[in-house]
């Protein structure tokens, strides 16, 4: 049987996308300068240079915009496609290494992204509940990381309470601390955290 290969998006798909992109990259610049709740949909179409219909059309709201804003956050640390290599990596090791290196990635992409969810959310309770699912969802994914695999935790250490000390130690807050707030290098984080959650995790050998 023949392959079939994945359908090429058409030109007019590959420029709405980038219309998408160009939207979002203009909000994310305003949103960070003068707050969510102060910037209005045209001045996001002024600052990427479309009509305010056109914003519309690809988002329909602010809040819409804000989560393509983080979805691109969490593309260029890479976030998707290291959660899918550490679930297809059968070595506990390993997956603790790859949070480390995520963790660092995407805290040190940040670059405004969580103060300016955190003021959004303060203002549009739909936001507050939009952050709320991520955070179920991020503790989910720590979760996953042990399932299946739990044989190779400490003794006194069972899958639930590996998911919540995984997710509590590769906070932004303890990366904010140590880096900003103490002057870590991100590769000293990084190596910090690996250590540290095998130490806390993983049998001694």
């Amino acid at each position: 049987m023949p392959d079939v290969k994945p359908e090429r998006p058409s030109y007019r798909q590959r420029q709405a996308l980038e219309t998408r992109r160009l939207i979002a990259r203009a909000a994310r610049a305003l949103f960070t300068e003068h707050g969510y709740v102060a910037t209005s949909i045209e001045a996001v179409a002024s600052e990427a240079g479309v009509s305010p219909r056109t914003v519309y059309a690809s988002f329909g709201t602010k809040k819409a915009i804000l989560g393509a804003i983080c979805e691109e956050w969490l593309m260029e640390a890479g976030v998707m496609e290291a959660i899918a290599s550490g679930l297809a990596d059968p070595d506990l090791g390993r997956r603790l290494a790859l949070v480390a290196r995520t963790s660092r990635r995407q805290w040190e992409s940040d670059r405004g992204v969580r103060r300016m969810l955190g003021s959004a959310a303060a203002s549009d309770a739909d936001v507050a509940r939009m952050i709320a699912g991520w955070t179920v969802d991020r503790a989910r994914s720590f979760h996953q990381l042990v399932e299946g695999l739990e044989g190779q935790l400490r003794d006194e250490v069972d899958g639930r309470r590996a998911g919540a000390l995984i997710r509590a130690l590769s906070a932004a807050e303890v990366y904010s601390e140590l880096v900003d707030g103490e002057g870590w290098t991100p590769a000293e984080y990084e190596a910090w955290l690996a250590g540290l959650l095998t130490d806390v995790l993983l049998p001694q050998r």
